[in-house]
């Protein structure tokens, strides 16, 4: 098993967080997800490592979020635009999971769209 280094205290790391909206005259909420940035402020061990982060959830409100150690670069990136493609994945498979509901639910939002375009414009 290899042991991951841990990011320092005050670093900014970027996950995905289900948002749920609500659209006038629709019966239900809606689902998007969002990429959020929060900072590491600590880590609680026993038996494994999490590290807790805290930041903004998609309406605003200081949240913490706790990671595991060994989800770093699988559910947690240290970039924003490694987190928008963990974002589309799961986009593609609930669209894929639940495509018969049709709109408004399917094709769901995209927030994080613009962090892919300006990783591809990085890249050219």
């Amino acid at each position: 098993m290899t042991t991951m280094k841990k990011p320092d205290i005050g670093t900014k790391m970027y996950f995905v967080c289900e948002h749920l909206y609500c659209i006038p005259n629709h019966a239900g909420p809606v689902k998007e997800y969002c990429v959020c940035e929060a900072e590491v402020v600590g880590f609680f061990t026993d038996g494994y490592t999490e590290v807790q982060l805290v930041g903004d959830d998609p309406n605003g409100h200081r949240t913490p979020y706790y990671f595991k150690l060994s989800e770093i670069g699988e559910r947690v990136f240290y970039a924003p635009e490694e987190a928008a493609g963990y974002a589309q994945t799961l986009t593609v498979r609930y669209e894929r999971i639940w495509g018969w509901l049709g709109v408004p639910d399917i094709p769901m939002r995209r927030p994080w769209e613009n962090l892919l375009k300006s990783r591809k414009e990085g890249t050219t």
